[in-house]
């Protein structure tokens, strides 16, 4: 029997707000969350700010923290990215920073997407 996916579309803020997000959450047969992060219409990090470089996404779960689930797969002549990344937790938020740095330990205040999943 196929997994079934949770599909949420999820508003960007300034300064990506004109991009349309959607994330898709698929439970396995072990329990753990795959989710799919796509994001269309984003402008190049570079011409919000030169200094910026990457969209990072990162997983927060309440007691544990956020971790980085890792850089946004951007395609600039397209204008959209794409992640897929897994949790083992059934509540957490989805959070996807402009950084100047891809190798960043933690998200800067420049926060375009946030999403709590809940019920996944």
């Amino acid at each position: 029997m196929p997994a079934c996916v949770s599909r949420y579309e999820v508003d960007t803020t300034s300064p990506a707000y004109a991009a349309d997000a959607q994330i898709s959450v698929r439970v396995t047969k072990t329990g753990i969350r795959e989710l799919r992060i796509e994001i269309e219409n984003l402008a190049p990090p570079a011409r919000i700010d030169p200094s910026l470089h990457a969209y990072v996404v990162w997983i927060s779960v309440p007691g544990y923290g956020i971790t980085k689930a890792g850089v946004l797969d951007y395609d600039q002549e397209d204008r959209s990215g794409r992640l897929t990344a897994t949790t083992p937790h059934s509540k957490f938020e989805v959070l996807v920073s402009l950084e100047s740095n891809p190798a960043a330990s933690e998200p800067s205040q420049q926060i375009v997407l946030r999403k709590l999943l809940e019920r996944t």
